[in-house]
């Protein structure tokens, strides 16, 4: 399905990362194989992100900048897709970046396995006090059970994972509105029906001081999409890792008081075995009187910003 020299689209959504966005984008100038593109979506950014970017696209043609009104991460993403000239859609957040041969193994990757859908590599977790290495024991190949693996191994990270761009014409876009998780979701659409190549080489670096996940503690989806769409019978891995995202999903709408759809959650995803506390933990948090929840909602959000900031383990 793969032409022998694809060419990449490198997709980056750009809100407000005036400090990081310079590394991020000379990650990408100095790649060893020179077939791509940059488009970069700024989204909205009030800071002085869009100058700079546009200061690095008068001087190199291979970047390309638009700009779009604030709608979120996933919203940017589709954008940029929609955009996109090449074959190939290589993700990369504003303040992640890759080692200087990302692309040129990528493509390594897509010649052996031409057929895969998806593509991936072992990235590090960079925090404040230590540098995590991620997925560098899963080997290289195609991964036969996406679910079964994800489920151990964070093997699909945004700024590690390329998908062909056909694909998102039949699996469809990132869920605009979703809050936390919406690149699990778009992964998970795709390993639905697509296998995923993956390498142990570390080529990719997430930058986690800066994740906004404490920002989404309680905050509601406006997504039309929900995780049990994807439910599929019979399929014990996939049914599994769709429970764990939408409890996850649902405990953050019971921090918020968001009943109605914690609720329907909850109801909707009783039948996991493997994340049976978890589930537990929304029947509880729906049931709790709200001052209570209120307490308890202070003490996460001081666990997680300990966690994001001082934590040696994830």
């Amino acid at each position: 399905m793969s032409s022998l020299n694809p060419a990449f689209s490198v997709i980056i959504p750009l809100y407000n990362k005036e400090l990081h966005i310079a590394k991020t984008l000379d990650s990408v100038l100095v790649q060893t194989w020179s077939g791509f593109e940059v488009v970069v979506v700024d989204d909205g950014s009030t800071d002085g992100s869009l100058r700079l970017v546009q200061n690095y696209a008068a001087t190199d043609a291979r970047i390309k900048v638009y700009s779009k009104p604030n709608g979120g991460v996933s919203s940017a993403r589709n954008y940029g897709i929609g955009k996109a000239q090449n074959e190939y859609i290589a993700f990369l957040d504003a303040d992640d970046f890759w080692e200087k041969n990302y692309l040129e193994e990528m493509n390594r990757l897509i010649a052996r396995y031409p057929d895969c859908g998806m593509y991936g590599c072992a990235y590090k977790a960079v925090k404040r006090n230590k540098t995590i290495y991620n997925c560098q024991h899963v080997p290289e190949g195609i991964i036969e059970d996406y679910f079964q693996v994800i489920l151990k191994d964070r093997i699909s990270w945004t700024s590690a994972t390329i998908v062909r761009k056909d694909i998102f014409a039949k699996a469809g876009m990132f869920p605009v509105g979703m809050i936390g998780g919406e690149d699990y979701f778009m992964w998970a659409k795709v390993a639905k029906d697509y296998k995923m190549a993956f390498t142990p080489q570390v080529l990719s670096s997430y930058n986690m001081v800066f994740s906004n996940s404490l920002g989404r503690i309680g905050h509601h989806d406006s997504c039309q999409e929900s995780w049990y769409e994807l439910y599929r019978s019979n399929d014990f891995y996939l049914n599994e890792f769709i429970a764990k995202k939408a409890i996850e999903n649902g405990i953050r709408h019971a921090w918020g008081s968001h009943k109605a759809k914690s609720t329907e959650i909850e109801k909707q995803f009783k039948y996991t075995q493997l994340f049976k506390r978890n589930w537990k933990k929304l029947y509880y948090l729906n049931r709790l009187p709200r001052p209570l929840v209120n307490l308890l909602l202070l003490y996460k959000k001081m666990q997680t910003y300990y966690y994001l900031n001082f934590s040696r383990n994830f």
